[in-house]
């Protein structure tokens, strides 16, 4: 009787012990996103998980603690039960099963268990635990005091748990986990998670229509002039400007002015256009792009006008511009098929225009070309080599070899752009 009493006094502390250790890698592994969203439903489990990780320090501290307790508690029983009734040789063969019993289902199985499992474990052992941190709060506590005074004797920081945690770099993690490889589809959503997570970092200058590329009126043209340009011109909002292109004093709806039109009873000259412009909003060179897509929201406003410390035009600022940034070049009827920035030839380079963006090159291509210091690609070859250079001249960039097929004036127009690795390939053949 004594020996099924001890054999399965054992198994049960050795089964505590794999029960202790499996919740220890489930509380540890389980997915913050997935346990928000489980809470969201109102699922107290998954909230009870999200407290128990929010003090990690201390529910890992309480389960390991646990966990010696019960596996030092089965030598000990083992150990006097064997001293009553074997001898040394039956003993030792005891203690060798012992061991691999608690290797095997006091760490290896229940791990294994855990990891496979991981969502469903965390849910179920999360009350168990948050019980026995709560009744092993005063001894935890002062074993952490020793634990703070041993770090601090070593310089550790022991105020932020949480330091080097970057929740950026975690998400864009998880983007790359989860996406399928070769999966057209998934990689275009990952392009755009990530693309999301981008726009706190680029500045309105990276994506916004150069002053050279703007569309504008000039205000002091007759109204039957302003209505030709108008229905010639692609754009809802058109800047119109006195005296110089640059001075722009205000923005002229194409539909508010043809609705003037209409009301008017087709009378163009009862038509008066200051009366009709909306006062331009300016805003900074320095404004993130996830900042004025916030700007746009509050505002209700769709175009901005991009100035820089002097207060000098640089260009304008869509809300179709950023979510182009986010969602890729948006077509419509107006756009000519046959103007494409980017074109792709036979031997893996690109010809593109000096004005295209250096993040739409990357993110079309993969590619890898620096982007914090230039918004073209025509200002980032002029950055680096500071000079303009001259129609049929080769430089090699960053990895990628740039021959200047157009040049006018003094901009850059053609590019043939070839990463060096192909480059390599083909002087090889």
């Amino acid at each position: 009787m004594a020996y099924i009493i001890f054999s399965l006094g054992v198994l049960c502390l050795i089964g505590i012990a794999g029960f202790i250790a499996g919740a220890e890698t489930a509380i540890t592994g389980a997915s913050k996103a997935h346990l928000y969203h489980l809470a969201k439903k109102k699922d107290q489990r998954a909230k009870k998980v999200l407290e128990l990780k929010g003090k990690m320090t201390t529910s890992i501290g309480t389960i390991l603690v646990l966990n010696q307790m019960v596996v030092y508690l089965i030598p000990i029983v083992s150990t006097l039960f064997a001293l009553k009734y074997f001898s040394a040789a039956e003993t030792a063969i005891m203690q060798t099963i012992i061991a691999v019993l608690l290797m095997t289902y006091a760490e290896i199985f229940p791990k294994m268990v855990a990891i496979k499992f991981t969502m469903e474990y965390a849910l179920f052992v999360a009350p168990f635990v948050d019980v026995i941190v709560l009744c092993l709060k005063p001894l935890i506590s002062l074993l952490e005091c020793c634990a703070r005074i041993s770090m601090k004797l070593f310089r550790m920081d022991v105020e932020n748990e949480h330091a080097s945690e970057n929740p950026d770099e975690e998400l864009r993690g998880a983007i790359e986990m989860h996406s399928s490889e070769g999966d057209e589809d998934e990689e275009q959503k990952k392009i755009m998670l990530k693309s999301i997570l981008d726009l706190e970092a680029i500045r309105v200058t990276q994506a916004m229509v150069h002053r050279k590329n703007m569309s504008t009126i000039d205000s002091s043209l007759p109204v039957a002039k302003i209505a030709e340009e108008l229905m010639n011109c692609q754009y809802s909002r058109v800047p119109m400007w006195k005296d110089n292109p640059e001075n722009i004093i205000g923005i002229l709806k194409t539909k508010t002015f043809f609705r003037a039109l209409q009301l008017s009873n087709e009378n163009i000259e009862n038509v008066k256009i200051n009366s009709l412009i909306s006062p331009p909003w300016f805003i900074p060179e320095t404004t993130h792009l996830l900042e004025q897509l916030q700007n746009f929201r509050k505002k209700r406003e769709h175009f901005a006008l991009v100035v820089d410390e002097y207060g000098d035009l640089m260009g304008c600022i869509t809300l179709e511009d950023i979510l182009e940034e986010i969602v890729g070049n948006i077509g419509d009827e107006y756009d000519d098929a046959t103007d494409e920035e980017m074109k792709i030839q036979a031997d893996g380079s690109v010809i593109a225009y000096g004005t295209t963006p250096v993040r739409d090159i990357n993110r079309e291509f993969d590619w890898s070309i620096p982007e914090e210091d230039a918004a073209t690609i025509a200002g980032y070859i002029m950055g680096e080599l500071r000079k303009i250079p001259d129609a049929g001249q080769v430089y090699n960039l960053a990895g990628y070899k740039m021959e200047i097929l157009r040049r006018q004036r003094n901009q850059i127009v053609l590019v043939k752009i070839t990463p060096m690795s192909i480059s390599e390939d083909n002087n090889s053949i």
